[in-house]
C-alpha cells in the first residue's frame, strides 16, 4: 500500500524527535528483524539491543527485515536494559502483566498522546520490549515511567516481538498525523509552555543515580525496617517520583535535599 501521508508524518513531528525502540533479551533473529521492518513502515529509526540470545549481528534478522537493514545497520547493543534506556526522559514499558507493580497504565493509543506530548516538551522518549519466552522482568518494568497494555482478547492477549512493534509504532504514526493535522486546521498556532518549559526532562540514567543515592542515604537513616521488603520498597518509590515527571532542575533540587538530610 503506498505511503501517501509519509511527508505529514515524517516532517511534521515535534523537533523532529521519534520514540527509540529498546529490545531487551530478544531471542530470535528473525524477531529483531520483523521489529525492524515494523520500525521502518511506521518511521522510527532507533533500535537498541539489549543482550540478544544469539548474538550480533545476527544474519537470520537481515533476511527477516525485508527493507528494514538501515535499521539493523545503526542498531545499538547494550548489556543491560539500564544502559540502553539511560539517555532517555520518558520509557514505556509494554507488558500485558502489570506484575504488581502500582505504576500507570496506558493503552497503546494513550502512550502514543504521551509520547507525542512529550516530545513536544522536548523529551526524548523510548519504548522498552520484552524478550519472547519471559518479557520484562520487575526492575525493568521499575525503570519504565508508564506501563502500555492492549486491550486485546483476555484469553489470548500475548504478541509476538515485530506485532507489539508494529502496533507501537503504528499508533505513534497515527498521533503524528492527528497533531499534524489539528495544527494544519488551527493555522499552527503555537502551544503555551508546558512542564519542562525552564528545564528539561531528567534523564533515565540521571533518575537511576538519584534512586541509588536516596536508597543509600535511606538504608543509613534505617528507613528499611525489613531488609527482605527493601528491593519492593525502593520501586515504589521510584514509582511514585516518576509519576512526576522530574525535569533535570527538580532532581538537582532533590539531590540537595537528600544531601542536607545526610549531614543532619
Amino acid at each position: 500500500m503506498a505511503g501517501t501521508d509519509r511527508g505529514i508524518a515524517d516532517t511534521l513531528i515535534p523537533n523532529g524527535v521519534k520514540p527509540a525502540v529498546i529490545l531487551s533479551r530478544p531471542q530470535m533473529g528473525e524477531n529483531i528483524g520483523a521489529a525492524a521492518r515494523a520500525m521502518m513502515n511506521c518511521g522510527l529509526e532507533t533500535l537498541h539491543l539489549v543482550a540478544p540470545r544469539d548474538g550480533w549481528p545476527n544474519p537470520a534478522a537481515v533476511a527477516m527485515a525485508s527493507g528494514g537493514e538501515m535499521i539493523l545497520d545503526q542498531a545499538s547493543l547494550f548489556p543491560t536494559t539500564r544502559q540502553a534506556a539511560g539517555p532517555y526522559t520518558l520509557v514505556l514499558a509494554t507488558t500485558a502483566r502489570r506484575r504488581g507493580i502500582a505504576k500507570p497504565v496506558l493503552t497503546p493509543r494513550q502512550a502514543a498522546a504521551k509520547l507525542l506530548s512529550h516530545t513536544a516538551d522536548g523529551g526524548l522518549p523510548a519504548l522498552l520490549f520484552g524478550g519472547e519466552r519471559a518479557g520484562l522482568d520487575n526492575e525493568e518494568v521499575a525503570l519504565a515511567d508508564y506501563i502500555v497494555t492492549a486491550p486485546l482478547n483476555p484469553a489470548f492477549a500475548s504478541l509476538n516481538l515485530g506485532q507489539a512493534v508494529l502496533l507501537m509504532g503504528w499508533e505513534w504514526r497515527l498521533a503524528v498525523l492527528a497533531d499534524a493535522a489539528a495544527k494544519s486546521e488551527a493555522g499552527a498556532i503555537q502551544p503555551e509552555a508546558g512542564h519542562y518549559a525552564d528545564s528539561p526532562p531528567a534523564t533515565l540514567e540521571n533518575k537511576a543515580f538519584f534512586f541509588d543515592r536516596l536508597e543509600q542515604a535511606l538504608q543509613e537513616a534505617g528507613f528499611f525496617g525489613n531488609p527482605e521488603m527493601q528491593p519492593t520498597v525502593m520501586r515504589n518509590i521510584r514509582t511514585m517520583f516518576n509519576r512526576a515527571g522530574l525535569s533535570e532542575q527538580e532532581l538537582r533540587t532533590l539531590h540537595g535535599i537528600v544531601k542536607t538530610l545526610r549531614l543532619h
